[in-house]
């Protein structure tokens, strides 16, 4: 049975478009994955992993959200939300760049230079992250069931460069390598790299917007495009080639 809540009609829509996120990020992902084990492909596999681990970032809000319908109270700080909503940086930034390695480069030994990279600098973000939970989570008071957290990184914690510096090799390896492959190939595989291209694209300005931004009616219009952004990167996985 569902508590009787006082949230606003701007918090319904934080909490369901962060909760339909999560929801139809982990649904695509889930499909993929099943595909890429029968085709065994990597592109597949990693593209599905991305996919779910982009949509966990909305998990924090989400899980607030269910926290206020179920009890009627919030999740008990802000630092667990800012816990639940930061901690997949790391195996999103490694599945990313196993595809940016793939679409950048030929050889396989530069590959795994730029894996073991990004999984260390996901594993120096983790440590920043929960070493020093309370520094790099903006202060929040408790909203008391009347309105959901919108706790972020502090701007100016080693955390917030880190994520600046991913956010950067990104762009670099992932948005331009697939606009590079979707100009030099053709017919299907043009549509795959295209729409993976875009999607990223799109993703960048949306999770720096939704993250760093006080939540307006104009953050939720801008959040409830990743919804699109996760069908655009299940169109590009799931290409028939």
């Amino acid at each position: 049975m569902m508590f009787q809540n006082n949230l606003s009609l701007i918090e319904w829509f934080n909490g369901l478009t962060s909760l339909l996120i999560v929801i139809f990020a982990g649904l695509f992902g889930f499909f993929v994955f099943i595909r890429s084990k029968k085709q065994k492909s990597s592109m597949l596999l990693f593209g599905s992993l991305m996919g779910i681990f982009a949509g966990m970032l909305w998990l924090g809000p989400a899980a607030d959200f269910l926290s206020v319908l179920i009890t009627g109270k919030n999740l008990p700080n802000e630092l667990i939300y800012g816990a639940l909503t930061f901690m997949w940086i790391l195996p999103l930034f490694v599945c990313s760049m196993v595809i940016g390695g793939e679409l950048i480069f030929s050889k396989r030994k530069y590959r795994y230079i730029l894996v073991v990279f990004s999984i260390i600098l996901g594993i120096i973000f983790e440590l920043f992250l929960f070493l020093d939970l309370d520094g790099a989570i903006t202060d929040e008071p408790n909203p008391g069931g009347y309105a959901l957290y919108d706790a972020s990184i502090e701007i100016g914690h080693p955390t917030f460069y880190l994520i600046g510096i991913m956010l950067v090799f990104l762009f670099c390896f992932v948005v331009l390598g697939g606009l590079r492959h979707s100009i030099i190939t053709t017919g299907a595989l043009r549509k795959r790299f295209l729409y993976m291209s875009v999607a990223i694209f799109l993703f960048i300005p949306i999770a720096i917007i939704d993250a760093f931004f006080e939540i307006t009616i104009f953050v939720i219009i801008i959040r409830s495009l990743m919804l699109f952004v996760a069908w655009l990167l299940y169109l590009s996985l799931t290409v028939k080639i």
